[in-house]
């Protein structure tokens, strides 16, 4: 969770979505790009105050690219380690980190052994070289993400040698899933996500087996990332964007399931009658043409990126599915349990529908995907 403020200063939806999808707390990351930190020390507070009120729990995650002060890591802590919202995980107060590399200090003597208080500490990293973080010895364990350049095979065998180090050291694996990747913001920010549509889906399932201590989904509202599954950012918090106000309900709905999968050990999920539901997610472009007015090149890896729109079935049953894509007709013979079945899409509107026995279980309308935008998006919408 970005510390950004919603309209009129009220976290209060924010917090009752996360709750309704079975999410248990927020890591609230302080820090950021051209962060004013008072206005961080003020935003912090405030979440702190909600989460109390509405009975729900947040945790410090420090993003030591911006915070270069130990001190201020430790002041925070103390502020916060008796707040009724604070996590605490075995009676320890939890803090993690957003880390691109090492800080100038030492998590130990300079941070950790200054808390007044026992510490859970899943410092965050971006190695995929899974013996050698776990064998460093500051941490009760780590909350490794974010390998764009990684394809679904190459991230499943990381994910499960941060399994096996866990099992074999005794360490605790955080894992970070996001829903979806892409920012534009310069040349050396013009990402997108070799994974494309197994990002968030196949990785969850194979999760499921590997059954990770945590799972941290990233993020609620990370805008200008694209991997939010809270409310899209329809306020225009970040101007220079224009990918952030697509809708990603699906992701935050899909989330719901996938967790409740998660809680109960499952290896897969069971759908009930209560949890169907069909989704569609896709770009609004070509995957691999500039806009009219861009500067930039195509981002990283857009050449791993499928121009098709994803549908995923969450069935208790058999259904007959049925995507529009641009007036071009497919079927889909839905079977019961959880899959995704990506379909080479049509220019122009998009729609989906499921029936079973002659009875509509779902009917949705995306908007149109384009030729040509006059901005390159790579973000989706999902709904």
């Amino acid at each position: 969770m970005l510390l950004t403020r919603p309209p009129n200063g009220d976290y209060t939806n924010d917090i009752k979505l996360a709750a309704a999808a079975g999410i248990d707390a927020f890591a609230l990351n302080y820090g950021g790009w051209n962060v004013d930190f008072n206005v961080q020390d003020r935003y912090l507070s405030e979440f702190y105050s909600a989460a109390v009120t509405l009975g729900f729990k947040v945790f410090i995650s420090i993003d030591t690219t911006s915070v270069k002060d130990s001190s201020k890591v430790v002041q925070l802590a103390n502020l916060y380690k008796d707040n009724p919202a604070q996590l605490r995980i075995a009676s320890k107060m939890v803090l993690s980190t957003f880390e691109a590399g090492p800080p100038a200090w030492n998590w130990q003597t300079d941070v950790l052994n200054k808390i007044n208080t026992q510490v859970m500490f899943l410092p965050g990293s971006l190695s995929d070289d899974a013996r050698s973080l776990f064998a460093q010895t500051t941490g009760d364990g780590f909350f490794p993400w974010i390998h764009p350049t990684k394809s679904v095979s190459q991230e499943a065998d990381t994910d499960s040698s941060y399994a096996a180090q866990r099992d074999a050291t005794g360490k605790l694996w955080m894992a970070g899933l996001a829903s979806w990747f892409f920012k534009r913001f310069d040349a050396n920010n013009n990402w997108s996500h070799a994974q494309d549509d197994g990002i968030f889906f196949d990785r969850w399932l194979h999760l499921l087996q590997l059954k990770p201590d945590y799972i941290e989904i990233i993020t609620w509202n990370d805008w200008g990332e694209s991997h939010y599954i809270g409310p899209a950012d329809m306020t225009n918090t970040l101007p220079q964007s224009s990918w952030d106000t697509l809708d990603h309900t699906a992701f935050l709905k899909m989330t719901k399931r996938f967790i409740k999968a998660y809680k109960a050990r499952q290896n897969t999920i069971s759908i009930e009658a209560g949890d169907e539901d069909v989704f569609m997610f896709y770009r609004l472009q070509p995957a691999k043409t500039l806009g009219s007015t861009d500067s930039l090149p195509l981002p990283l890896d857009a050449e791993f990126l499928k121009d098709e729109v994803f549908v995923v079935a969450f069935l208790a049953s058999s259904a007959d599915i049925t995507l529009t894509s641009g007036g071009t007709v497919h079927h889909i013979a839905g079977k019961a349990g959880v899959s995704k079945t990506g379909i080479p899409w049509t220019l122009g509107p998009q729609s989906l529908s499921a029936e079973r026995s002659g009875q509509t279980l779902v009917t949705k309308t995306g908007p149109s995907i384009s030729q040509q935008l006059s901005r390159y998006n790579g973000n989706v919408v999902a709904l």
